[in-house]
């Protein structure tokens, strides 16, 4: 059994006997047909579409219908309109398949003395264009913290002496300039503030 499922659920009247999937092969398009009542597996193939032909039955009583509550040809084909150009799960029971397929138009004409509809359609496979990539390492999701930890220095016991630095702070000259010039711009915004009273 056949079934789209996007915003409505449609399942085919009537299994078809086969199938076929089209797909890349080591860069080679390529098509893979399956026989749907022996239940062979799909090759290991890059797919790309499936499509299969299948026709629904005019006479409402046919033992053919696997379906209940199945209206005939025009309201199915009404049904299939309104998914037309969606994205829709198909499952295939016979195959143990689902793939996300986008509905397309499909090809048909009514024939015989029960005003049968028989058609084709190619379902090609829904492939989303952005790639969500994670990963569980934390380093990866967290900026990675640097611990420092303080050592006591080593004795020097090569019996000579460092030389001195000509400044005991870390920070450069310039930036210690910069933060004197911003403290007196406070000092000075700050008297001026207490002038005016706010």
């Amino acid at each position: 059994m056949i079934r789209l499922q996007g915003q409505y659920r449609l399942t085919f009247p009537v299994t078809p006997g086969e199938i076929e999937i089209k797909g890349y092969g080591n860069d080679i398009e390529s098509t893979t047909s399956i026989t749907l009542i022996t239940g062979n597996r799909i090759s290991g193939r890059r797919p790309k579409s499936i499509s299969f032909e299948f026709f629904l039955p005019g006479d409402l009583d046919s033992p053919l219908i696997e379906v209940q509550g199945y209206q005939g040809p025009r309201p199915w084909l009404a049904g299939l309109d309104r998914l037309t150009g969606s994205e829709a799960l198909l499952t295939i029971d016979e195959l143990d398949l689902a793939w996300n397929v986008i509905i397309g138009s499909c090809d048909g004409r009514f024939r015989g003395t029960n005003v049968d509809w028989h058609g084709s359609i190619e379902l090609p496979l829904f492939v989303k264009e952005e790639y969500v990539s994670w990963s569980n390492q934390t380093q990866v999701l967290s900026p990675a913290s640097v611990i420092a930890k303080p050592k006591a220095a080593r004795p020097n016991t090569s019996g000579k002496k460092a030389k001195k630095s000509s400044s005991n702070s870390l920070v450069s000259p310039a930036f210690q300039t910069i933060q004197q010039q911003r403290e007196r711009i406070d000092r000075k915004l700050a008297s001026v503030n207490r002038a005016i009273g706010t």
